[in-house]
């Protein structure tokens, strides 16, 4: 009995096609929505949800990024997420010794303190220029102790006060009100999206495999029916065939 090639190819050719089938099939389901991604610039700035994680220039513009896995957001709500340390003009994590801390904390306080006693003394003198002066000196302490703690101490990445700031900052690490908020309102949405973008990849991906194993099957089976004067549809050359059938 002659073996049937062309049965035998296109079988092994269904076979091919079936596997890149199967495989996209498996990673469309097998989905997991990406990390959920938190950031701070500075010891005195606080936690903030990336609402837009999936670009990678975000995660690429860390200095330093600390993951877990299974971190429980709320209740019914467990996502892998990171923690990312945003760096300074000079590409290194801000952080503050809290021993300078202290001090730069004290030492503003009682200039304001200061500040106040004199301002109140030209207010009973009636002195408006010496108000106004005070006034504004007031106001600038006012600022600076309220950035005590991001003067730009910064280091790389292995230096002991940058880890013990990581450390501590990991540590202390929790989900409050106003994050939780931001996470309910733009996490569905953009996971959602997420989900839409991969699926239009994998099933392009897949189709492209299934479309080029078969091509490639027909453009094989075209060169061999022509060769061996096998018409098209038959899988034998039979008496009579007219060898141009094959092309």
């Amino acid at each position: 009995m002659a073996i049937n090639w062309f049965e035998g190819g296109r079988r092994i050719t269904w076979l091919l096609m079936a596997i890149p089938a199967m495989i996209g099939g498996y990673n469309a389901y097998d989905h997991s929505p990406s990390r959920v991604v938190f950031f701070t610039a500075s010891p005195r700035d606080g936690w903030h949800f990336d609402e837009y994680p999936y670009a990678a220039s975000n995660l690429d513009s860390c200095a330093e990024i600390k993951n877990f896995s299974d971190f429980q957001i709320k209740e019914g709500l467990v996502r892998d997420i990171a923690l990312c340390f945003k760096p300074n003009a000079q590409g290194q994590i801000v952080y503050f010794s809290p021993k300078e801390e202290t001090e730069r904390l004290k030492r503003e306080t009682e200039r304001l303190k200061r500040i106040a006693v004199a301002n109140a003394r030209a207010r009973i003198a009636g002195d408006i220029e010496a108000v106004r002066i005070l006034s504004e000196e007031a106001s600038r302490v006012r600022e600076i102790l309220a950035e005590t703690g991001t003067n730009e101490l910064s280091g790389g990445e292995y230096d002991q006060e940058v880890v013990s700031y990581v450390d501590r900052r990991v540590a202390d690490f929790a989900i409050n009100p106003e994050i939780l908020s931001a996470i309910e309102k733009s996490l569905p949405p953009n996971e959602k999206e997420e989900l839409l973008g991969h699926l239009k990849t994998t099933l392009s991906l897949t189709a492209y495999w299934i479309g080029g194993i078969w091509i490639f099957s027909f453009v094989l089976g075209w060169i061999v029916r022509g060769f061996a004067g096998v018409p098209r549809g038959q899988d034998f050359k039979t008496a009579g065939s007219d060898p141009k059938n094959s092309f």
